[in-house]
């Protein structure tokens, strides 16, 4: 940017102040130019650390997720073999409650 500066001089520009403020203005624009790299940069560290910490996250999730499905498959079996217990052990009431829930889901299926 200093070239910018000299060439103003060059122009025949006999005023100082003139120079200083290019020089200044040049000097700003370079300042701001670092210092949108540096926000850049720290928003990019910024977006790397919120990904690791997001798929962390995931990772937990996914985890008690599995755990969870694990759980209520085990209490499915189990509720599947009282059933069939209770079932073999007491078939006429069984059947009695199968027909006593179909015929109130009949009714409020009609509805």
């Amino acid at each position: 940017m200093a070239a910018t500066s000299k060439s103003t001089r060059s122009n025949g520009n006999a005023n100082p102040i003139v120079d200083d403020i290019a020089e200044r203005a040049a000097r700003i624009r370079e300042d701001l130019a670092a210092l949108s790299e540096a926000i850049a940069g720290a928003g990019s560290v910024k977006t790397g650390i919120a990904r690791e910490a997001a798929e962390h996250k995931i990772d937990e999730l996914l985890k008690n997720g599995e755990q969870v499905v694990a759980d209520l498959s085990k209490q499915y079996a189990r509720a599947e073999q009282q059933v069939s217990t209770t079932v073999r052990e007491k078939p006429l009431q069984s059947l009695g409650v199968a027909v006593a829930a179909g015929f109130l889901a009949a009714i409020i299926l009609r509805r």
